[in-house]
């Protein structure tokens, strides 16, 4: 039963070992995944007559909101 269990063990290893297929695929050296980019937010800070930008983040009691117009 050990020896069963050994070589099971081993045999598993090594399928898990010698696999060829890579996790991703490889890109052609012409073609790059491009250059990082800064983070853009996606609302505009256009807010009407009477409004305001409030930034995104915690309010109190740690409740997160998104960026939003509020008014005055």
């Amino acid at each position: 039963m050990r020896t069963f269990l050994g070589g099971f063990i081993v045999a598993v290893g090594l399928a898990a070992g010698l696999q060829t297929a890579p996790g991703a695929p490889l890109l052609p050296s012409s073609v790059t995944a491009g250059p990082l980019s800064r983070s853009v937010p996606a609302a505009t800070h256009k807010c009407g007559k009477g409004q305001y930008w409030v930034a995104s983040g915690y309010a109190k009691h740690g409740k997160y909101r998104a960026g939003h117009c509020a008014p005055r």
